[in-house]
């Protein structure tokens, strides 16, 4: 893809900062050529032009002691190069999926548990529901795949507003963090406990990718602690069957409606970390007039139930 400066000649191409990223990384004409299965020639001429195009020394090159020295200017052009490869392949596949009648929706699993039946049900009300495909994954997780563009909306977790000035976003719930234990443990008659009385018990907890650790791990430094983890898992099901048998404790959002033999504990400390829900999207995506409906369909579930909930 050539990259063009208003009034001027073409400034560079995509395929000549891919190159020129390598070369920083590998440091070897030969390896980058190879890795791009092209001749050494190529590699060089693309360094002269970004270097011609820039007006700037880019790398040194010492072939007696087979050195390569990235300059300042070098170091400055590695940071927008990247910036500008990833901004164009969000392009593509913005441009892509803006061709496509659907939506990809990112749901973090206990989020779509909780909040997306009523969703649905408005989708299929509205004749939508089978132009959404959904893909389940852990908070940071989903937030990563928004930021790279694989999904065009999401719900997401976090224990602070999003502050990502790429991602727009829209809360439209929060709940406190809370301790679930088996209906047969001592803290299950006392529904309230503070974190530092947790110390030596055993817990079962998400995997990486879910905003629950990061709330787990604010707590624990807090209280200064390292808590004792045995197990993890991907699945609420999963994990609300072990607190069941009693293998451990959990730690989840109070949004989890637990089943008769788990008994939700609040936390009595100041400041519990919260789970901030919100409908999530690039700023830079142009909803077409499908993913439109979709769009403005969700907000009005989510918020019509928010409403409900605080009236």
């Amino acid at each position: 893809m050539l990259i063009f400066s208003q009034g001027e000649s073409v400034i560079m191409n995509t395929r000549d900062l891919e190159y020129f990223i390598k070369l920083t990384e590998l440091k070897n004409f030969s390896k980058v050529a190879h890795e791009f299965k092209v001749s050494q020639p190529t590699i060089t001429f693309a360094l002269r032009r970004l270097e011609e195009e820039l007006n700037a020394k880019l790398i040194i090159r010492f072939r007696a002691q087979k050195q390569l020295i990235i300059t300042d200017s070098g170091q400055q052009l590695i940071k927008h190069a990247k910036n500008i490869l990833q901004n164009y392949a969000l392009l593509k596949k913005e441009i892509t999926q803006a061709h496509l009648q659907k939506l990809n929706l990112g749901l973090p699993p206990i989020i779509e548990n909780r909040y997306f039946p009523l969703i649905a049900k408005n989708l299929k009300q509205d004749h939508l529901l089978n132009k959404i495909e959904t893909r389940e994954y852990g908070s940071k997780t989903t937030l990563q795949a928004l930021q790279n563009g694989s999904i065009d909306l999401a719900l997401l977790a976090s224990i602070d507003p999003l502050s990502d000035p790429n991602i727009q976003t829209q809360e439209f719930d929060r709940q406190p963090f809370a301790i679930f234990v088996s209906a047969n443990h001592a803290l299950a008659q006392k529904k309230e406990a503070y974190f530092k009385d947790l110390k030596n018990e055993d817990f079962v907890l998400f995997k990486d990718g879910f905003i629950h650790n990061q709330a787990f791990s604010l707590l624990a430094s807090r209280n200064h602690f390292r808590p004792k983890v045995i197990f993890r898992s991907n699945g609420t099901h999963s994990l609300m069957n072990l607190i069941a048998k009693g293998i451990g404790i959990g730690f989840l959002t109070a949004v989890v409606d637990p089943p008769e033999n788990i008994v939700k504990v609040n936390l009595l400390d100041k400041d519990v970390p919260h789970f901030v829900t919100s409908i999530a999207y690039r700023r830079s995506h142009i909803f077409n007039p499908l993913q439109e409906k979709i769009l403005n369909s969700i907000q009005a579930s989510l918020f019509s139930e928010s409403s409900s909930a605080k009236s």
